[in-house]
């Protein structure tokens, strides 16, 4: 994604283990319950994730969970995908050779909640591997932005725990082969980022906190494997799926997330001196941006003035020779 704006003129951590009760610590963005009766919402609290479970889609609506280095271990990948025979008995219960033709189509059985995030112990491992964690996800998106994605987050680790929720809008009339199963349009994911601390992830969130929403084409061609591309706010996820996000925070708290766009970098702090311009550039703490400038937004020849690892402050010295000029901040490069 390349992100523009334009403007003129601690205590020792203590790491959370896998338990039901922290799978959902943002919240339930469907009012989801745990009613056999109920084919579009069916609450699944698991020790490894939470899911929203629709029987008339045959896969989640989402899922969520909580992700620690304590969660990473050497169990391996399971090698089966497992029938979810704990779904109520008048819910049709997906089996791994409904999927099978995905392939002639380049989809895949995706997961919602990864492998790679229950590696801890074998019989977790197993767990993200019932059909009720699997959507059908086109390989290029799985296997690439959706992947890098993945990798970035355990990435992030040392120093965060992390709380997810992701899932699939978009859903039409596109089947799988077998057509037990629907295919979204679309594969999204919200990420709040919360520093390593004592007490529980959501007992630390505040306003400040880190979020990452990006909803990306399930499509077969096309896809940019930079997830940067995808960047959105949660808002625009909910007015795609109608969820709620952030049930379980704060008000003020749900209201700053909802807006976030991750990385998009903003000025603030400016002001004007003893003829100089002077201002802050925000963004990814750490990532690089080059700040450019134009007198003439038609033909915009933008110069580029400053690059620097966010946030920095910059300085036009000589703002007193031009009119007027045009600023904007991107990542670089």
């Amino acid at each position: 994604m390349v992100a523009v704006v334009v403007i003129l003129f601690s205590t020792r951590p203590l790491l959370a283990t896998i338990d039901v009760t922290l799978q959902m610590q943002l919240g339930n963005p469907s009012g989801a319950i745990t009613d056999t009766n109920n084919h579009d919402h069916y609450l699944i609290q698991r020790t490894v994730e939470a899911i929203d479970y629709s029987d008339n889609l045959g896969e989640p609506v989402w899922a969520s969970w909580d992700l620690t280095t304590n969660d990473i271990g050497g169990s391996g990948r399971s090698s089966t995908f497992i029938t979810d025979t704990n779904l109520p008995p008048n819910f049709y219960r997906v089996t791994t050779t409904d999927y099978n033709g995905v392939g002639t189509n380049n989809f895949n059985r995706g997961h919602l909640c990864p492998s790679a995030d229950r590696t801890d112990t074998t019989n977790d491992n197993k767990l993200v591997f019932f059909m009720s964690n699997i959507m059908p996800q086109s390989a290029l998106n799985n296997q690439g932005v959706w992947g890098n994605l993945e990798d970035y987050c355990r990435a992030q680790l040392t120093n965060n725990e992390l709380l997810i929720i992701c899932g699939g809008s978009g859903f039409g009339t596109n089947t799988i082969p077998s057509g037990k199963v629907y295919i979204p349009s679309n594969v999204w994911k919200v990420v709040v980022f919360v520093p390593l601390g004592s007490g529980t992830a959501l007992s630390r969130i505040t306003a400040t906190n880190r979020v990452i929403a990006v909803s990306i084409p399930n499509v077969t061609n096309g896809l940019s494997s930079d997830w940067q591309t995808y960047v959105t706010s949660p808002q625009k996820i909910e007015q795609d799926t109608g969820f709620t996000f952030f049930t379980a925070l704060s008000p003020d708290i749900a209201n700053v997330f909802r807006t976030e766009v991750d990385g998009v970098p903003y000025f603030s702090a400016s002001f004007y001196t003893n003829k100089q311009f002077r201002f802050t550039v925000n963004g990814w703490t750490g990532t690089n941006y080059v700040v450019q400038a134009t007198t003439d937004l038609v033909t915009a020849n933008w110069i580029s003035l400053k690059t620097n690892a966010a946030p920095f402050q910059f300085i036009e010295t000589n703002a007193n020779t031009f009119s007027q000029r045009f600023y904007r901040a991107k990542i670089w490069p």
